[in-house]
């Protein structure tokens, strides 16, 4: 159950929904949810944002991630894009009409607001790095070995223009007829007839080329690497550079008006000019991050975005900045529960995460010095918990993780994961062939001869007697009889070492090899099969959540799926989710969560759809939503829904705050009847309101409607 360290070092929204359509028998097909719990709103970087007034806005980064501000900046949500490509950019013509782009070749499309996006078939095969528009019919997309693409009718086709330069274009903009893009190696392209034909710009400067953008009708400038600010005052035909006195890269720049603008930089650094861009002062901010995106809404208000998903909006010219996304980002290598409402999750810098409301909050407890590395977490139960980690660091909280104490093992070989039967016996392993035992607690542990040679990764138990470690060199070992002796089941060595392993019960188990191969056994390990991951993911965690669906977790938000045993694999694509994985704990197949990079903590739900025999409804498209019943309930109710044609459907929980508490369903049904059914075991009574949306094959706008419901406990 251990991650792949070696190489760095509430309420259950069940969905049945029973389609009756002609002649089909039930079917089942799986949707799946993550949620991110830290940091909030979410933790990918940003690279990107649009802002249509000084309310609504987006911003856009890794792992397909697209936020939305209604309230100029101070509070965001997570929109479903359905890719985890990386997006670099997006513009919006208006409130409902918008165009991101990305990595691959990405190019999507909404048509409400953000709530629902397509896929732009622009077979374009490298990155795209810029979307922009210069009026609301005419805008471009530039990306990979100067490639532009055009549009005059409003982005609902698109034409690639000739490439005049082979160079990657990071960004474009436009004033009148004039279009200036602007790319890596101080590559400048410049157009006369709003993007018609291009002409190559000299310009005397070879860096890097982050951000073009004009102030006026004949002034624009040009952001980018090591101190560079150019300033044009003739359309983009000349430019002079502008001293900065820093060696600073600079990433994107933002005008209110023509004296006042912002350019992020990094390290958290954000400078201000008010004298047109002839003078740039430096503001430091609340973080050390860089900023990658700004907009300035006046001299006094700008909003900016950078990495690991910070936030940070000055009401004051820069004087103070506040931080509008919240949590920590210690990197997190475990996660454990001893109850739905009660987990811990370890890390780095002596980082030990407590919840005690089934992630919705967690806080940060400091369990061990700043330079150490807690690499698993047991919570046994009762308040009783373990962790462990580098310099052979042991500790103990009696109080539900909000309090540790250090425990002498006689050791200082790092400790990569440990196993607890209950709160005095426990087992633990690592470098140097490390193997020991306590039964009483931590007060005494018996050390397990082991070859020194080799570092052990993970130990895991089936039972009280039955139990495997894995070893350097690609062994496996086996215990039964509590692990007075211990042996290898298996025939041959693997090709690597494994990293981990995770047993469902003393026959079926997981585990996962250094050389990115999957293994599965059905015998308590005296043969294994193997499977193959994607090229370039390297798995961090394996997990037998039942005795026929497993999981695997790696590197860059990867996330694989079988529900048949291993047969088969699935990736899961709609998590949003781009830094590495390390641990996972899941209570069932429908309820689970993950720990990784820079503090990610996620809680997965599971939805499953259902189709059964029935009849058509046919009629123009519309749907109904129908009063739940029961009514009041406690703790579940059912919600009818019917679509005379099929759509796209996202079906929400609101309590009467106003605050989503649960997310029922957003995908493709058909046509017929369909029941939601919701469960509240974990919600308190009151009133709540459940808000489906519905926009048909031929809308373009969707169609809304609510119900009022009672949970009385």
């Amino acid at each position: 159950m251990i991650r792949n360290i070696f190489r760095t070092l509430p309420a259950v929204a069940v969905i049945a929904l029973n389609a009756l359509m002609a002649d089909l028998t039930a079917i089942a097909q799986q949707a799946n949810y993550w949620k991110w719990q830290n940091p909030l709103p979410q933790g990918n970087i940003l690279y990107g944002s649009f802002y249509l007034n000084d309310q609504t806005g987006w911003a856009c980064g890794e792992g397909g991630t697209i936020i939305k501000t209604t309230n100029g900046g101070y509070d965001w949500r997570v929109l479903a894009t359905g890719t985890r490509k990386s997006i670099r950019s997006l513009y919006f013509l208006d409130e409902n009409s918008g165009f991101a782009c990305g990595l691959s070749g990405e190019v999507l499309r909404t048509n409400d607001g953000g709530a629902s996006w397509i896929d732009v078939p622009l077979n374009a095969t490298g990155n795209l790095f810029c979307v922009k528009f210069i009026d609301q019919s005419t805008g471009f997309i530039v990306g990979d070995t100067g490639t532009v693409f055009r549009t005059t009718d409003a982005g609902n086709s698109w034409v690639r223009k000739p490439a005049i330069v082979f160079r990657s274009l990071t960004s474009c903009s436009g004033y009148g007829d004039i279009v200036l893009a602007a790319g890596l190696n101080g590559t400048l392209i410049r157009s006369a007839d709003k993007g018609d034909t291009w002409q190559t710009v000299t310009v005397s400067n070879t860096n890097y080329f982050f951000d073009v953008t004009f102030r006026d009708s004949a002034t624009a400038f040009i952001s980018g690497s090591y101190g560079t600010i150019l300033r044009s005052t003739n359309t983009g035909l000349s430019w002079s550079s502008i001293p900065m006195g820093t060696g600073r890269w600079f990433y994107s720049m933002s005008f209110c008006d023509n004296s006042n603008a912002y350019v992020t930089s990094d390290y958290g650094y954000i400078y201000r000019t008010t004298n047109g861009g002839t003078n740039w002062t430096a503001l430091q901010t609340v973080t050390s991050e860089f900023q990658y995106s700004v907009k300035a809404f006046s001299p006094d208000k700008a909003v900016s975005a950078g990495n690991k998903g910070t936030l940070l909006i000055t009401t004051n010219g820069g004087t103070n900045w506040a931080d509008k996304s919240y949590g920590f980002r210690n990197f997190l290598y475990s996660i454990d529960f001893s109850g739905k409402d009660n987990a811990l999750a370890c890390g780095a810098q002596g980082t030990v995460a407590v919840t005690t409301n089934g992630g919705e909050n967690w806080e940060r407890i400091q369990a061990a010095s700043t330079s150490s590395f807690l690499y698993q977490v047991d919570a046994v139960g009762s308040g009783i918990a373990y962790t462990a980690g580098s310099g052979g660091a042991f500790l103990k909280s009696t109080n539900g993780g909000y309090n540790w104490t250090g425990i002498s093992t006689g050791l200082t070989t790092d400790l990569y994961a440990i196993y607890f039967f209950n709160e005095l016996t426990g087992w633990a392993c690592g470098d140097s062939g490390t193997l020991i035992r306590t039964p009483n607690g931590g007060l005494t542990f018996e050390i397990f001869q082991s070859d020194r040679e080799k570092y052990i990764t993970d130990i895991e138990f089936a039972n009280a007697v039955t139990g495997w470690y894995t070893q350097q060199g690609g062994l496996i070992y086996k215990t039964t009889d509590a692990g007075l002796n211990w042996y290898v089941p298996h025939s041959a060595p693997f090709d690597a070492t494994v990293g981990g392993i995770d047993f469902f019960d003393s026959n079926t188990g997981i585990g996962y090899t250094y050389s990115n191969k999957l293994i599965l056994t059905t015998d308590g390990g005296s043969n294994w099969t193997e499977t193959g991951v994607p090229p370039n993911i390297y798995v961090n965690n394996v997990l037998a959540v039942t005795g026929h669906v497993y999981r695997a977790m790696g590197d860059y938000g990867f996330s694989y799926v079988t529900t048949n045993s291993g047969q088969s694999w699935s990736e899961e694509i709609n998590n949003n989710f781009s830094d590495r994985i390390f641990g996972m704990y899941f209570f069932d197949e429908d309820l689970g969560w993950m720990c990784g990079g820079n503090g990610l903590i996620a809680r997965y739900q599971n939805t499953t759809v259902s189709l059964a025999s029935g009849n058509n409804i046919s009629g123009p498209e519309g749907f109904q939503l129908l009063q739940n019943f029961p009514n009041p309930f406690n703790p579940s109710t059912k919600l009818p829904l019917m679509l005379s044609a099929g759509g796209f459907v996202e079906a929400e929980v609101f309590d009467a705050a106003g605050r989503m508490v649960a997310g029922l369903f957003n995908g493709y049904l058909e046509s017929g009847r369909h029941e939601i059914s919701f469960a509240a075991e974990d919600l308190n009574s009151g009133v709540y309101f459940c808000r489906v949306s519905y926009r048909g094959n031929i809308e373009r706008e969707p169609q809304t409607r609510s119900v009022r419901m009672i949970l009385l406990k």
